[in-house]
């Protein structure tokens, strides 16, 4: 899904038709433009999430190899101090 974007050219020219001074359009539009750009949109949550899903998914499989890597490690230990002892 795409967002629309806003036209502020056409706007203005929309409040000038309207009858609306120049530098009152001019100013009026600013303030929409200000007021709307902080907002989030879906494609940006998107993005953002399939971001954080993927750097998740990396340090899980990460910790998973350093758990593994410990288990084997401290199984390894039991069997050389068993065999050592036996």
């Amino acid at each position: 899904m795409t967002t629309p974007t806003f036209d502020t050219q056409a706007s203005v020219s929309k409040l000038r038709s309207a009858g609306v001074d120049e530098p009152v359009a001019h100013g009026s539009v600013e303030v929409v433009v200000g007021a709307t750009s902080p907002l989030v949109t879906r494609d940006m949550l998107a993005t953002e999430v399939a971001g954080l899903k993927a750097d998740m998914l990396t340090a899980m499989y990460r910790a998973l190899w350093i758990q593994g890597m410990g288990i084997v490690a401290v199984v390894g230990g039991i069997v050389g101090i068993a065999q050592a002892v036996g």
